[in-house]
């Protein structure tokens, strides 16, 4: 019993020691990273929504309860000077590696206004490609249907990555219908 009781009990001491030191860790760093992540949103709703002095709003948002349609996460209004101007959503389609998250900034006339890939889990140097100015930049002034070449619309898609860039246009297709059919045009 004394050979398996005293390694189990030095085994104990080191796991707990250091899941301790990873508890202080992450509430020392939960702050920076909640910081970082806003300074990075906010970032990205600028680019897809360009236009200088927008002011944002979250009006919805599937991680607090609510309950949006499709693969639309978060939806914001993009106000200038009191007078709403369009809305940035966050869209999770699939992709080949899984989920393609994107945002895009859609007017109030249902026109693409910019497009961003957040994050994704596609091919390096094929699928990952999406995050590519080359491609992104694609979107702007795109209205729905929004479709690769090889569906009949006019995005180009990434060399040998057509499912990853059927996804980010599904999601952009995804947030100009939920505008038109919210407020927008139709």
């Amino acid at each position: 019993m004394k050979e398996i009781g005293r390694p189990a009990l030095v085994l104990l001491i080191i796991t707990a020691v250091a899941a301790m030191l990873l508890g202080i860790v992450s509430e020392t760093t939960k702050e920076a990273i909640a910081a970082q992540s806003a300074k990075t949103e906010a970032e990205a709703m600028a680019a897809v929504m360009p236009d200088e002095g927008v002011e944002f709003e979250a009006i919805l948002d599937v991680a607090n309860g609510d309950t949006i349609e499709g693969t639309i996460k978060k939806v914001a209004k993009a106000t200038k000077g009191g007078e709403t101007i369009g809305y940035v959503l966050t869209t999770a389609p699939s992709g080949f590696g899984g989920e393609v998250s994107t945002m895009v900034g859609v007017d109030m006339n249902g026109v693409v206004t910019g497009l961003r890939v957040l994050s994704h889990a596609e091919t390096p140097g094929l699928g990952a490609l999406a995050t590519s100015p080359d491609f992104y930049e694609q979107f702007a002034g795109a209205e729905s249907p929004i479709q690769v070449t090889k569906d009949g619309g006019e995005i180009v898609p990434i060399t040998s990555a057509t499912i990853t860039s059927r996804a980010v246009s599904s999601g952009a297709d995804e947030a100009v219908q939920w505008v038109n059919a919210n407020g927008g045009a139709n």
